[in-house]
């Protein structure tokens, strides 16, 4: 036991030897970008205190809240299906629109459920992490099968992740400053508390110990549990509260970017920090020229009325004084020596500066009446092609796993079906606004080929290059049409060989008519 104690609390200490190399920079951009979320402190301690009080500025707190807004409507939009079940390339042509019909029931429960969990709400916190640099949500199973998901969203200041041989953050630490001993009981019912802390259970029931460390990892052969891949531990001091074998990681830790030889990743906060500290010092020295305008200094020439030091400057009030020998009072207000033109120009562009490293910047004003459905379209477009390869880290690192993690839940519980056909998985498509962005450019530019191809070979002709039941279909899956509302292939194929029967009927009608006419006039001609 103290062996396996020595080993979990070697661990913990790397990966927080390591996560607090960070902290000077991470607190600083929480300071002037999420005042609210930093908790580089004792939470007991700074509770109702107000973290903002440094800032000058509030176009970086603005610009976050945009790009949180942004990035949720674009990877996991709220209370909408942003991704779908579908037959692998494994299975069969012939078995993947029967197949592709059942998913699409799963896919349903799936949503249901993720709908009546908090998950919009967690992820909402997830994602200002993420503007950061490094979020992490925690994925567990509900108290009941009406609420069969329960997520929890880690603040970044209380984590310290371990990136192992795979480049993914697969093992991660927790600690609590402070947790009540009733929260440890409720949260692990299987934990064995110490006698020191069972004493002060029974004693007050509201106790509360500090420093409670909590981890999920990827352990050697020699540490596993029941031969699991992933050992979940809660220690306290130098006890081992609870130990368990986990076939998924609960843990879901994912980076905007990362730098080789880094383990938490590099949000556009990070990228933005320069702008942004200039930004609220040039707004703090705006301030205080303000300051020094309104309320001048006075400069005031000592003689024997005046007294500089017995009498208050105040409204409605009269000073005496006496002329100095040139005529002029003693009493002189400070000359200006700002200049605001110089400085609301500097604080434009380091505005705009923030805005784009933050992708908050419109394609025209924010308080334009009327949006049009092409503007929503290439916004969209203009963030996929902006953030086209932190979407690809993204699906690695966050939404392949938390599919993943939610379909093993759901499964486990029995609400959902196991998805397994002759052994082959399915696989995941994800379809959120940001995705059927890169859909509708791919649509894009087939129109401007079939264009072409009506240019080259005339209207009559390109059709044939088409294939009139694939073609369609394609165009739905790419624009994210729900395809229960499309005709099977099969329909597709009889509706289509009915029509041209119908047509080949008619057309064979026309010839008929055609040639009962001729006959006609050519026997009125020989009776002429």
């Amino acid at each position: 036991m103290l062996q396996k104690i020595e080993y979990y609390t070697r661990r913990y200490k790397t990966a927080r030897s390591k996560a607090d190399l960070w902290v000077a920079l991470l607190e600083a951009c929480y300071h002037y970008t999420v005042p609210s979320r930093n908790l580089y402190y004792w939470t007991s301690q700074y509770q109702g205190a107000q973290k903002n009080a440094r800032v000058y500025d509030t176009t970086p707190v603005a610009g976050v809240r945009n790009f949180v807004a942004k990035i949720q409507a674009a990877l996991t939009p709220p209370q909408q299906n942003w991704a779908i079940l579908v037959a692998g390339s494994e299975i069969p042509e012939e078995y993947k629109e029967e197949v592709n019909e059942a998913l699409q029931e799963r896919t349903q429960i799936i949503f249901d459920c993720l709908r009546r969990s908090n998950f919009d709400l967690a992820i909402g916190e997830c994602y200002y992490d993420l503007a950061i640099g490094t979020a992490c949500l925690i994925v567990n199973p509900g108290p009941t099968d009406d609420k069969p998901l329960h997520f929890y969203s880690v603040p970044l200041a209380r984590l310290a992740p371990e990136e192992t041989y795979s480049g993914l953050l697969d093992s991660t630490w927790r600690w609590w400053d402070e947790i009540r001993i009733a929260d440890i009981v409720a949260l692990w019912p299987n934990a064995k508390l110490t006698p020191t802390m069972e004493a002060l259970y029974k004693e007050d029931p509201s106790a509360t110990i500090k420093h409670l460390i909590e981890g999920c990892i990827v352990s050697s052969e020699a540490y596993r549990v029941k031969g699991m891949p992933f050992t979940y531990v809660v220690l306290f001091q130098d006890a081992l509260l609870l130990e368990e074998g986990f076939d998924y990681n609960p843990f879901l830790v994912f980076r905007w970017s990362k730098i080789n030889n880094e383990v938490m990743g590099r949000g556009p906060v990070i990228d933005a920090l320069p702008a942004i500290l200039t930004l609220n010092e040039l707004a703090r020295l705006e301030l205080t020229s303000a300051n020094l305008n309104v309320t001048k200094p006075i400069m005031a020439a000592s003689d024997g009325v005046f007294n500089p030091w017995t009498f208050k400057l105040e409204p409605n009030t009269i000073i005496p004084v006496a002329m100095n020998p040139n005529g002029n009072f003693p009493l002189q207000p400070m000359p200006d020596t700002a200049n605001p033109q110089f400085m609301q120009f500097t604080s434009n562009d380091l505005r705009m500066q923030i805005n784009k490293l933050l992708y908050a910047d419109p394609l025209q004003a924010p308080d334009t009446p009327t949006r049009t459905a092409t503007e929503m379209a290439l916004r969209q477009r203009n963030l996929l092609e902006e953030i086209g390869p932190t979407f690809t880290r993204l699906q690695q690192e966050y939404l392949a796993p938390l599919m993943d993690n939610v379909i093993y839940l759901l499964t486990r519980r029995g609400l959902l079906k196991d998805i397994m056909i002759d052994g082959k998985k399915i696989q995941i498509k994800y379809q959120s606004p940001l995705v059927q962005a890169q859909g509708a450019q791919e649509v894009e530019t087939f129109t401007n080929w079939y264009s072409l191809m009506q240019g080259i070979y005339g209207e009559q002709q390109a059709p044939m290059y088409l294939d009139p039941i694939e073609q369609p279909a394609w165009m739905a899956e790419k624009l994210g049409v729900e395809l229960s509302i499309l005709n099977d292939k099969q329909q597709m194929t009889k509706l289509l060989k009915g029509e041209s029967e119908k047509a080949q009927t008619a057309e064979l009608m026309l010839l008929e008519g055609g040639g009962d006419g001729g006959q006609s006039l050519a026997q009125g001609g020989q009776s002429l």
